[in-house]
């Protein structure tokens, strides 16, 4: 085996196995995203017109045109929306607002779609929305073609960088045993051909074959001294010598095959975990909601909400986990924010779980306060700490608190009355994060335990402090002193 065809079929073999790579990454995409784009799309109307129902409604009820017009004007940041119609029960409309920049790309597959509007218990009339659902399809390929020119990008990268490594440990070392060995045939084996290989800089297997080579070779000279038989024992050496390398040679392929099937396996994994997870999980929400809408019996009608109780949460869990890995992959932004933005995202987001159970939930921070950080992982952290407080709180409140402090920066505060900690869960938490303080089957409180590794995870990029009080008679309070962000810490992990 020449040395420079090694090199050659190396490069081609990785050449190929990237390039099938990529194609089968492309068809993934193709076939997953695209389709999907139109759910997603639906999910976040459908989300917006929820939140702007009551406002809607209340402008409908009072028959204010202006009012319902500027609200309506919410839906020019979704480019797939041409038009929409506020119009009352006799279909008459007291607002709409027409897109008069929609982009031209070929094609049109309009869609209309119809929600009804109450107020006080009665229906009032309707919102009517008409959509270009080209559009959506045509973001979402534009957006894969991205996806894959990076990949794309990242695989010739990582091409690159292994053709590179495999040629400084396998290849160049082999080239260089290989010259010695013919500089041997061509004149007379003295000791100066035995030490040429201390030149040779070789790594791992390749070392024990040049160690292996060299015992030979000094083994070779001494017989050669005393019994003068240089050439035959010289053929039998290149005979060993070629078998050997064609061995290593072999196993070091198979090693680094195995090696890059296990990186990529660690790259693609948190892109199959979601796409594997979120696909049936969006289906499951789906269908209760469409089985919700649907006249059924009333123990039909619990199992239904049960059913998307249960997707519900575990779409939180996963949007745990994937925080959880993404504070690993990428460091915080760093730019200046305003913290009550930041939080009031956080409390506005779970404010209807402590409605639920009826809590006294407070937002109490200085609409001032500046501070330079991660907004995204700053409502990250709060949504955690506050998602626990009221999960472990039955009655009382819930509060979250943030002021300037002397020495600089902010504290945040989250304060509940809930069960509080015994000494021995303190105890535990204070050793590791990554704790659920009630584990087993009979847990009273579901989760994996990831709330506070996630807030731990988040103070050790930001460079800040964190630590639990334990309230009298009962309750909990976690403290988080922020400072402004250091450009260094950005590179911090866990």
């Amino acid at each position: 085996m020449k040395p420079r065809g090694l090199s050659i079929r190396l490069a081609m073999l990785m050449v190929i196995a990237t390039v099938l790579m990529q194609v089968a990454h492309g068809l993934y995409r193709f076939s997953v995203d695209v389709p999907m784009a139109r759910e997603r799309s639906m999910g976040e109307i459908n989300n917006l017109v929820t939140s702007l129902q009551p406002a809607l409604s209340e402008s409908l009820y009072q028959y204010n045109e202006h009012l319902s017009e500027e609200i309506l004007k919410t839906f020019r940041a979704y480019d797939a929306v041409q038009a929409v119609w506020l119009l009352d029960s006799d279909g008459t409309g007291i607002g709409v607002w027409v897109r008069v920049d929609t982009p031209a790309i070929g094609t049109e597959d309009f869609q209309e779609v119809t929600w009804p509007l109450q107020h006080q218990a009665t229906e009032i009339g309707s919102l009517v929305i008409l959509m270009d659902m080209s559009i959506i399809e045509h973001a979402a390929i534009v957006q894969v073609w991205h996806i894959i020119a990076f990949s794309a990008l990242i695989g010739l990268l990582a091409l690159v960088f292994l053709y590179i490594i495999a040629q400084a440990l396998v290849t160049k070392p082999i080239e260089s045993l290989s010259r010695m060995v013919n500089q041997i045939d061509s004149h007379e084996f003295t000791q100066d051909d035995i030490n040429v290989l201390d030149n040779i800089n070789t790594y791992y297997e390749i070392e024990s074959l040049k160690l292996s080579i060299k015992d030979i070779l000094s083994e070779l000279l001494e017989h050669l001294v005393e019994h003068k038989k240089n050439v035959s024992l010289l053929q039998k050496f290149n005979q060993t010598l070629e078998q050997s390398v064609k061995e290593r040679t072999f196993e070091l392929e198979q090693a680094k095959e195995k090696a890059e099937v296990a990186n990529r396996a660690k790259t693609d994994f948190l892109n199959v975990i979601t796409h594997e997870l979120r696909t049936p999980l969006n289906g499951v929400l789906g269908f209760s909601s469409i089985l919700k809408g649907r006249d059924l019996a009333e123990k039909d009608k619990q199992m239904v909400e049960g059913i998307e109780h249960s997707g519900q949460g575990l779409l939180l869990l996963l949007n745990d986990i994937i925080d959880f890995i993404d504070l690993d992959s990428k460091p915080l932004a760093e730019q200046t924010l305003s913290v009550y933005d930041a939080l009031a995202s956080s409390f506005n987001e779970i404010k209807t779980q402590a409605e639920q159970k009826q809590l006294d939930f407070q937002l109490d921070v200085d609409k001032s306060l500046i501070l330079k950080g991660d907004p995204r992982r700053l409502s990250i952290l709060a949504r955690q700490l506050l998602t626990n407080g009221i999960k472990f709180t039955e009655s009382g409140s819930v509060i979250l608190r943030c002021e300037q402090v002397e020495t600089g920066g902010v504290l945040m505060t989250v304060e509940d009355t809930g069960v509080g900690m015994s000494d021995e869960q303190y105890e535990r938490l204070c050793q590791g994060v990554f704790n659920q303080l009630e584990q087993g089957l009979n847990r009273s409180k579901s989760g994996l335990g990831l709330g506070l590794a996630i807030v731990n995870r988040i103070c050790s990029k930001w460079g800040a402090q964190w630590w639990i009080e334990k309230n009298v008679p009962q309750g909990t309070k976690v403290l988080v002193q922020l400072k402004d962000i250091r450009p260094q810490n950005t590179l911090t992990s866990l």
